[in-house]
């Protein structure tokens, strides 16, 4: 399970470089352009980012796990949550909330969520209720204002049943309900779905369903009748579930097992496509054990059907993706893998396009090299309606920061 507690980076940022490498690169066999937008310092601005969310036009918002007080790794600063602005010819950050790390939250690494009246809504790992080492972690939201940004604990997150360390992002229903998932804790301590409503008394936190044996991983979805889909990185046949909540009994139906060719271990959400397939990547499985992109199709009698669309070799296409694929207006998918591409093993964009007889081409769209690029793109990308890329890596970007290992970047791949 992917998670940012303390002691968890270390695999991470042993793979962090600082070797120099192009700020902005053409791909001029894709057609595209990359472009780094920010690299982070660590302090005021925060380090590591989250991943990112748009707002409105020419706006960006996202979250830091560490930084804003001096430093950038876990242990030196709590996280803030920043917007990114552009300006004529340069885009600008400014830093919206730093944590304390105390009852406000500490380590946002997940998204943010953005309403229709500008607010922001999010989770933090640790602070919080002090029954949990550090913290079970909170959910909150950032309300804008002519005096700033304020922040408020819709809930502090109690451990046991309740579960703790939420590291995934929140949805919304159509009630302003709010839905995700905690890898922790639940009835059978293996995680659990949960809502949170708001109501007299202020916002209270329902467990959905609690998993046996089989941790939940990344956010939810929800489809029009209110069903949630998520994924759990293991199961009983090893591999990990692609698994359906039905609104209201809240009753769990496993959709697909994934047995080891096919995918093992999604570690991320799912994206559903107009025609109401689901699309997701796997950290493990396939032919090389790289990982895999799939696709689910639904079929008679509640059967779904799945398809690998690709599978990771390791090598210059990447390896071990993360992430949720995101979809443009015609149906092709990209992702990142923050590992493998070049020399340095620090990650790759790609884009997967459909083509006859179902299969699948995958073109990279930028190979990482560890500098002022960035390195380990660890979170989802975003898509605006021009077809821009938005993403983050984890590492490089400012060589000044964290013994010259970088403190992340946010990045642009335009058409």
């Amino acid at each position: 399970m992917k998670t940012y507690r303390p002691g968890a980076l270390a695999p991470i940022l042993a793979l962090a470089l600082s070797t120099a490498g192009a700020v902005s690169a053409p791909l001029t066999a894709q057609a595209r352009t990359f472009t780094v937008l920010y690299s982070f310092t660590g302090s005021p601005d925060g380090g590591n980012p989250a991943g990112l969310t748009l707002g409105m036009a020419g706006t960006v918002y996202g979250a830091t796990i560490a930084g804003g007080a001096p430093g950038c790794y876990i242990g030196a600063g709590y996280g803030t949550v920043f917007d990114l602005t552009l300006t004529p010819g340069s885009w600008s950050e400014s830093v919206l909330y730093t944590f304390t790390g105390g009852a406000d939250g500490d380590s946002p690494s997940s998204s943010v969520l953005l309403d229709a009246g500008g607010n922001l809504y999010g989770t933090a790992e640790g602070g919080g209720s002090e029954v949990c080492s550090l913290g079970c972690g909170v959910a909150f939201e950032l309300s804008p204002g002519s005096g700033g940004w304020t922040q408020t604990v819709l809930y502090s997150f109690q451990g046991g049943t309740g579960g703790s360390h939420p590291s995934a992002a929140l949805v919304f229903d159509k009630h302003g309900h709010l839905y995700s998932t905690l890898a922790n804790g639940g009835t059978y301590g293996s995680g659990s779905v949960y809502e949170l409503t708001n109501g007299a008394g202020g916002w209270k936190e329902k467990i959905l369903h609690s998993f046996n044996g089989g941790e939940p991983a990344g956010a939810v979805i929800l489809d029009a009748a209110g069903n949630l889909y998520g994924t759990t990185t293991s199961s009983d046949s090893g591999g990990g579930t692609v698994f359906e909540l039905l609104h209201g009994s809240w009753k769990a139906r496993i959709l697909h097992k994934f047995t080891g060719l096919d995918g093992s271990t999604p570690e991320a959400g799912l994206v559903f496509d107009k025609a109401g397939n689901l699309y997701g990547t796997t950290e493990g499985g396939g032919k090389y054990s790289k990982g895999v992109v799939f696709k689910l199709a639904p079929g008679a009698k509640g059967k779904w059907k799945e398809t690998v669309l690709h599978t990771f070799k390791g090598g210059s296409d990447g390896n071990n993706p993360l992430t949720t694929p995101v979809l443009d207006k015609a149906g092709n998918l990209y992702g990142t893998a923050p590992y493998g591409g070049s020399a340095c093993n620090c990650g790759t964009v790609f884009k997967l396009t459909p083509g006859k007889g179902g299969r699948w081409k995958e073109t990279v769209l930028h190979r990482f090299t560890g500098g002022s690029d960035g390195s380990v793109p660890d979170t989802g990308l975003i898509i605006d309606a021009a077809g821009n890329l938005y993403g983050t890596t984890f590492f490089g970007g400012n060589t000044g920061c964290y013994n010259n290992g970088g403190c992340g970047v946010v990045f642009e791949i335009t058409p």
